[in-house]
């Protein structure tokens, strides 16, 4: 009984060691996992927005990847919305107006402060950041929300692609 109990241990034993030979670190163990070179991206906002029922401005975000523009992104989209939560535009596809620059028009009627965020990706990598901006004057809230005392309203309901 116990040479049996002997057996089935070192049977064991062999089993397992020789399945954890395959388990040993490589010296291009680094070099054989894909690393996502990260994105960036420049907002292009108008430097003067009023409020205008009629007027369309262009909102534009210009792609880098690897230090080269980014044509064709898998994905590029726009949001924006009033911080008081009174006007939203749902995310949308942009436009590549030119080689990794993308856009939308959009019309701003009421004053106040704003945000625009861009969700982006391209090999791999993605990217979602958030500018404010102010079209004409601000509120008293607008202000307490830049001061930090209020939650702004709106935003990302958190979809992902």
């Amino acid at each position: 009984m116990r040479k049996s109990i002997k057996g089935i241990l070192l049977s064991g034993l062999i089993v397992t060691s020789s399945g954890l030979a395959g388990c040993a670190v490589t010296s291009d163990a680094a070099q054989q996992y894909a690393v996502a070179i990260p994105l960036s991206v420049k907002f292009e906002i108008p430097k003067v927005l009023k409020a205008d029922q009629e007027k369309q401005y262009r909102f534009g975000a210009t792609l880098w990847q690897d230090q080269k523009a980014v044509k064709e992104a898998e994905y590029v989209h726009f949001e924006i919305w009033k911080a008081d939560g009174t006007l939203q535009y749902s995310m949308e596809p942009a436009d590549e107006t030119k080689p990794g620059v993308y856009s939308i028009e959009k019309k701003l009627p009421k004053e106040g402060l704003y945000y625009i965020k861009v969700h982006a990706s391209s090999n791999g990598a993605m990217i979602m950041p958030t500018r404010q901006f102010i079209v004409g004057q601000l509120s008293a809230n607008d202000l307490k929300i830049l001061q930090g005392g209020a939650k702004p309203a709106g935003g990302s309901s958190g979809h992902h692609h």
